[in-house]
């Protein structure tokens, strides 16, 4: 694959989903429904709307509901493929280990299955990857104002004057950006994933590639997403996605 050609998306989407509570007692998390249609479904369309061919789906937690609710779903120009994560109670580190050999050494967009993005995000971040050298990896980064509450939740982003990222995490002494979710991860990124502890969270693996000076920010101010992760959450999803 070339540098310039669309990547396929690699979706987590093993978690159990505890923070939702009795939501998902009885499904796991990307099936959760906002309008009557799963979580998960909303960010697969807007893959497929941004242009994105495939998405390899990284399952754990009741994985089996998960295969057999998108095999009814088909969505038009998006294939789909997956693969099993056992260890989905520990680190997401070990969701995105377990998609390795389904990038097949080339880049890859990364996005999380409880992240509702829109297509527009998607496409502004492959549009700004797609300029980057071959070693850069690119993290979809808003500076759009936001609720309190809300703020508090995110992962945020400390950014240089060039838009290399110099820091992430939730608590940060100075910051000027929210992590959506969204990543575009070179070949590369694998050596700042072999670099740190098998058992992480994604943030230490940008860490990594941020101290390696590979990590930059590509602005999707003014673009649509909202992370979900409470019942508040999912209330309030509903007002950011159609019905």
């Amino acid at each position: 694959m070339s540098l310039n050609s669309t990547p396929r998306a690699v979706v987590l989407a093993a978690g159990d989903g505890g923070r939702l509570g009795a939501h998902t007692a009885d499904l796991p998390k990307p099936l959760v429904p906002i309008h009557g249609r799963p979580i998960i479904q909303y960010t697969l369309e807007s893959l497929a709307r941004a242009g994105v061919p495939e998405a390899v789906i990284v399952t754990g937690y009741r994985e089996t509901l998960v295969h057999a609710a998108l095999a009814e779903s088909a969505i038009p120009g998006l294939a789909l493929t997956f693969v099993s994560n056992p260890r989905f109670r520990d680190g997401a580190s070990l969701s995105l280990r377990a998609a390795r050999a389904a990038t097949a050494g080339e880049r890859f967009l990364l996005v999380m299955s409880d992240h509702l993005l829109s297509a527009d995000l998607v496409r502004r971040l492959l549009e700004t990857a797609a300029a980057g050298g071959p070693r850069d990896s690119f993290v979809a980064a808003d500076r759009s104002p936001h609720e309190t509450a809300y703020i508090e939740e995110a992962t945020k982003v400390s950014l240089a004057r060039d838009g290399r990222v110099l820091a992430i995490g939730k608590a940060l002494p100075g910051w000027q950006a929210l992590d959506t979710g969204a990543f575009v991860f070179a070949p590369a990124a694998w050596e700042a994933v072999d670099a740190v502890p098998e058992d992480c969270e994604l943030s230490v693996i940008c860490g990594e590639l941020a101290r390696r000076g590979e990590l930059f920010a590509a602005d999707v101010s003014g673009a649509t997403w909202y992370d979900v992760d409470t019942p508040d959450d999912l209330a309030a999803a509903a007002d950011v996605v159609p019905a």
